[in-house]
């Protein structure tokens, strides 16, 4: 056999080995990719988008937290008391209209002896002279309320940083309720709150 053939195989032979160890190669290659691909952990689930009324809702609970801040830093608390207290009253007297309520005052002794041998809620309790209310249920609903629940639906998420003036709202509410209940002034006390850390938002009613 001639040089030449020989070449031409020897030159074949190793092209051959070439071709297939760089196939080998890119095989594996490919083998690693997949395997790394098969291995992969599955990435998380995408979060849901926030609903519109989810968005402004944290939006509205973040203006509140901060217009609160500005409202104590700029206000003295009498000033704030008397404008969340008038709030209140608004708030109560058009939950009045709009349920298109018929409220007939009572004397404060059948109060007193309603609170005394009727009502066993957990809801009025006698101190003396004076009264403690507490919040038991949602007056929109008269469905009893947990321990802990903000009743207010504005803020019954309790956002953080909010300040404890909110609850001067409640003060306001509670005072013309018992107002409109016994036709007559009463003084109104915020003893505690759930937003100031309580189980429940309690009240001391006096007659003035």
């Amino acid at each position: 056999m001639s040089n030449q053939s020989m070449n031409r195989k020897q030159f074949l032979t190793n092209v051959g080995k070439v071709c297939m160890g760089g196939c080998a190669c890119a095989l594996a290659a490919s083998m690693s990719d997949l395997y790394a691909q098969e291995n992969k952990s599955a990435p998380p689930p995408a979060e849901p988008p926030k609903s519109r009324n989810d968005t402004r809702m944290a939006f509205a609970e973040g203006w509140l937290t901060r217009f609160f801040t500005v409202f104590d830093e700029n206000l003295d608390p009498a000033t704030r008391k008397k404008i969340m207290m008038a709030n209140g009253r608004a708030c109560y007297l058009n939950w009045i209209k709009e349920t298109n309520q018929q409220i007939k005052p009572i004397t404060m002794e059948r109060l007193k002896a309603f609170i005394a041998g009727e009502r066993n809620d957990g809801s009025y309790q006698l101190d003396g002279d004076a009264i403690l209310f507490q919040y038991m249920s949602a007056a929109e609903t008269g469905q009893a309320s947990d321990e802990g629940a903000c009743l207010c639906a504005l803020v019954e998420t309790k956002p953080a940083g909010l300040s404890s003036t909110y609850c001067l709202c409640s003060v306001g509410y509670v005072k013309v309720m018992h107002e409109k209940l016994l036709g007559r002034p009463v003084e109104v006390e915020l003893l505690d709150s759930v937003l100031m850390g309580g189980k429940r938002c309690k009240f001391k009613i006096t007659v003035a």
